[in-house]
Protein backbone atom coordinates (compact mmCIF):
# COMPACT_ATOMS: atom_id res chain seq x y z
CA UNK A 1 0.00 0.00 0.00
CA UNK A 2 0.73 3.52 -0.30
CA UNK A 3 3.29 4.87 2.46
CA UNK A 4 1.86 6.55 5.88
CA UNK A 5 4.60 8.56 5.98
CA UNK A 6 7.75 9.87 4.46
CA UNK A 7 10.63 7.40 5.23
CA UNK A 8 13.63 8.64 7.83
CA UNK A 9 16.64 7.89 5.74
CA UNK A 10 19.14 7.14 8.12
CA UNK A 11 22.94 7.48 7.16
CA UNK A 12 25.53 5.67 8.56
CA UNK A 13 29.90 4.79 8.10
CA UNK A 14 30.13 1.18 8.60
CA UNK A 15 33.38 0.42 10.29
CA UNK A 16 35.43 -0.04 13.30
CA UNK A 17 38.95 1.29 14.90
CA UNK A 18 42.43 -0.24 13.74
CA UNK A 19 42.92 -0.90 17.46
CA UNK A 20 40.42 -1.26 20.36
CA UNK A 21 42.71 -0.31 23.14
CA UNK A 22 45.35 2.12 22.60
CA UNK A 23 47.85 2.88 25.43
CA UNK A 24 45.31 4.01 28.12
CA UNK A 25 42.73 4.67 25.95
CA UNK A 26 39.79 1.19 25.38
CA UNK A 27 37.02 2.06 23.44
CA UNK A 28 33.91 0.54 23.60
CA UNK A 29 30.18 0.25 22.09
CA UNK A 30 29.50 2.42 19.01
CA UNK A 31 33.03 4.29 20.06
CA UNK A 32 34.71 1.13 18.84
CA UNK A 33 32.63 0.82 15.34
CA UNK A 34 29.32 0.37 13.85
CA UNK A 35 28.40 -2.59 11.57
CA UNK A 36 24.42 -2.12 10.73
CA UNK A 37 21.08 -1.81 12.08
CA UNK A 38 19.80 -5.07 10.88
CA UNK A 39 21.10 -6.59 14.13
CA UNK A 40 21.22 -4.86 16.95
CA UNK A 41 24.80 -5.82 18.10
CA UNK A 42 25.29 -2.90 19.92
CA UNK A 43 25.06 -3.61 23.11
CA UNK A 44 26.50 -7.06 23.32
CA UNK A 45 30.00 -5.36 21.60
CA UNK A 46 29.94 -3.03 24.56
CA UNK A 47 29.43 -6.05 26.97
CA UNK A 48 31.80 -8.23 25.38
CA UNK A 49 34.54 -5.54 25.45
CA UNK A 50 34.06 -4.80 29.56
CA UNK A 51 34.07 -8.61 29.71
CA UNK A 52 37.45 -8.97 28.20
CA UNK A 53 39.07 -6.10 29.26
CA UNK A 54 37.98 -6.44 32.82
CA UNK A 55 39.92 -10.22 31.89
CA UNK A 56 42.82 -8.79 30.52
CA UNK A 57 43.45 -5.49 32.75
CA UNK A 58 44.22 -7.08 36.31
CA UNK A 59 46.73 -3.84 37.10
CA UNK A 60 48.07 -0.78 35.83
CA UNK A 61 51.11 -2.04 33.69
CA UNK A 62 49.44 -1.76 29.97
CA UNK A 63 50.90 -4.60 29.00
CA UNK A 64 51.48 -4.82 25.23
CA UNK A 65 51.21 -8.47 24.83
CA UNK A 66 48.09 -8.10 26.52
CA UNK A 67 47.19 -4.80 24.64
CA UNK A 68 47.26 -6.70 21.47
CA UNK A 69 45.68 -9.85 22.30
CA UNK A 70 42.50 -7.36 23.35
CA UNK A 71 42.65 -5.94 19.90
CA UNK A 72 42.72 -9.78 18.00
CA UNK A 73 39.96 -10.70 20.58
CA UNK A 74 37.98 -7.53 19.61
CA UNK A 75 38.55 -7.67 16.02
CA UNK A 76 38.01 -11.10 15.81
CA UNK A 77 34.30 -10.37 16.97
CA UNK A 78 34.17 -7.86 15.08
CA UNK A 79 34.52 -9.56 11.84
CA UNK A 80 31.86 -12.63 12.89
CA UNK A 81 29.26 -10.24 13.59
CA UNK A 82 30.23 -8.23 9.79
CA UNK A 83 30.51 -11.45 8.49
CA UNK A 84 26.25 -12.52 9.63
CA UNK A 85 25.64 -9.44 8.57
CA UNK A 86 27.05 -9.35 5.04
CA UNK A 87 25.77 -13.26 4.72
CA UNK A 88 22.18 -11.73 4.39
CA UNK A 89 23.54 -9.55 1.49
CA UNK A 90 25.20 -11.90 -0.31
CA UNK A 91 22.66 -14.70 -0.44
CA UNK A 92 19.91 -12.24 -1.37
CA UNK A 93 17.57 -13.51 -4.08
CA UNK A 94 16.26 -9.83 -4.82
CA UNK A 95 17.53 -8.57 -8.30
CA UNK A 96 15.22 -5.57 -8.54
CA UNK A 97 17.98 -2.69 -8.39
CA UNK A 98 21.87 -2.90 -9.04
CA UNK A 99 22.38 -2.54 -5.43
CA UNK A 100 21.49 -5.75 -4.87
CA UNK A 101 22.81 -7.41 -7.91
CA UNK A 102 25.85 -5.73 -6.73
CA UNK A 103 25.65 -7.63 -3.04
CA UNK A 104 24.86 -11.46 -4.88
CA UNK A 105 27.62 -11.39 -7.34
CA UNK A 106 30.27 -9.38 -4.11
CA UNK A 107 33.17 -11.40 -2.62
CA UNK A 108 32.94 -12.08 0.88
CA UNK A 109 35.46 -12.92 3.56
CA UNK A 110 37.04 -16.26 3.46
CA UNK A 111 36.04 -16.97 7.22
CA UNK A 112 32.20 -16.29 5.19
CA UNK A 113 32.83 -17.86 2.39
CA UNK A 114 34.08 -21.35 4.43
CA UNK A 115 31.01 -21.37 6.31
CA UNK A 116 28.79 -20.98 3.29
CA UNK A 117 30.43 -23.97 1.54
CA UNK A 118 30.49 -26.16 4.64
CA UNK A 119 26.48 -25.32 4.60
CA UNK A 120 26.39 -26.22 0.66
CA UNK A 121 28.37 -28.83 1.29
CA UNK A 122 26.51 -31.15 3.45
CA UNK A 123 24.34 -28.57 5.63
CA UNK A 124 26.76 -28.58 8.61
CA UNK A 125 27.51 -25.43 11.01
CA UNK A 126 30.51 -25.11 13.07
CA UNK A 127 29.99 -22.18 15.51
CA UNK A 128 33.60 -21.23 16.67
CA UNK A 129 34.74 -19.29 20.24
CA UNK A 130 31.58 -18.25 21.41
CA UNK A 131 30.53 -16.03 18.30
CA UNK A 132 27.25 -13.94 18.93
CA UNK A 133 25.32 -15.82 16.06
CA UNK A 134 24.74 -19.79 17.24
CA UNK A 135 23.88 -22.62 14.55
CA UNK A 136 20.16 -21.86 15.07
CA UNK A 137 20.74 -18.15 13.47
CA UNK A 138 23.01 -18.92 10.71
CA UNK A 139 20.53 -21.75 9.72
CA UNK A 140 18.13 -19.29 9.73
CA UNK A 141 19.66 -16.90 7.44
CA UNK A 142 20.73 -19.35 5.14
CA UNK A 143 17.65 -21.14 4.58
CA UNK A 144 15.88 -18.03 4.73
CA UNK A 145 17.99 -16.73 2.05
CA UNK A 146 17.65 -20.37 -0.46
CA UNK A 147 20.99 -21.80 0.21
CA UNK A 148 20.25 -25.48 0.26
CA UNK A 149 23.00 -27.91 1.37
CA UNK A 150 23.26 -30.60 -1.70
CA UNK A 151 23.71 -33.41 0.81
CA UNK A 152 23.37 -34.73 4.31
CA UNK A 153 25.12 -35.53 7.00
CA UNK A 154 26.83 -38.32 6.87
CA UNK A 155 26.13 -39.72 10.57
CA UNK A 156 22.41 -39.88 9.55
CA UNK A 157 23.62 -43.25 7.94
CA UNK A 158 24.10 -45.24 11.12
CA UNK A 159 20.52 -45.02 12.04
CA UNK A 160 17.73 -47.06 10.27
CA UNK A 161 14.76 -45.57 8.80
CA UNK A 162 12.69 -46.11 11.33
CA UNK A 163 14.73 -44.67 13.90
CA UNK A 164 15.50 -41.69 12.11
CA UNK A 165 11.71 -41.54 11.38
CA UNK A 166 11.06 -41.89 15.32
CA UNK A 167 13.89 -38.71 15.78
CA UNK A 168 12.80 -36.41 13.24
CA UNK A 169 8.70 -36.98 14.76
CA UNK A 170 9.71 -36.38 18.10
CA UNK A 171 12.23 -33.39 16.98
CA UNK A 172 8.13 -32.11 15.21
CA UNK A 173 6.35 -32.85 17.95
CA UNK A 174 8.91 -30.84 20.71
CA UNK A 175 8.75 -28.10 18.04
CA UNK A 176 5.08 -28.10 17.69
CA UNK A 177 4.22 -28.33 21.47
CA UNK A 178 6.33 -25.32 21.81
CA UNK A 179 4.28 -23.47 19.43
CA UNK A 180 1.07 -24.06 20.93
CA UNK A 181 2.79 -23.14 24.62
CA UNK A 182 3.92 -19.66 23.20
CA UNK A 183 1.22 -16.86 23.49
CA UNK A 184 0.16 -15.05 20.32
CA UNK A 185 1.58 -12.15 18.50
CA UNK A 186 -1.21 -10.09 19.74
CA UNK A 187 -1.09 -11.33 23.31
CA UNK A 188 2.54 -11.08 23.48
CA UNK A 189 2.36 -7.30 22.86
CA UNK A 190 -1.21 -7.05 25.08
CA UNK A 191 0.92 -8.72 27.82
CA UNK A 192 4.81 -7.17 27.35
CA UNK A 193 4.59 -4.27 24.99
CA UNK A 194 1.36 -2.48 24.51
CA UNK A 195 1.78 0.90 23.46
CA UNK A 196 0.07 3.91 25.30
CA UNK A 197 -3.15 4.98 24.43
CA UNK A 198 -3.43 8.68 22.85
CA UNK A 199 -4.52 11.36 24.43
Amino acid sequence: GAPRATPRIIKFVAGRRKKFWNKNCVTLGLASGFIEPLESTSIHLVQSGLANFMTLFPDRRFSPTEIEQYNRVMTWEFERIRDFIVLHYKATERNDSPFWDYCRNMSVPDFLQHKMDLFRDRGRIFRENNELFNDTSWFAVMVGQNIRPRSYDPLVDVMSEDELRRRLAHIKETISKSADYMPSHREFIEKHCKARAER
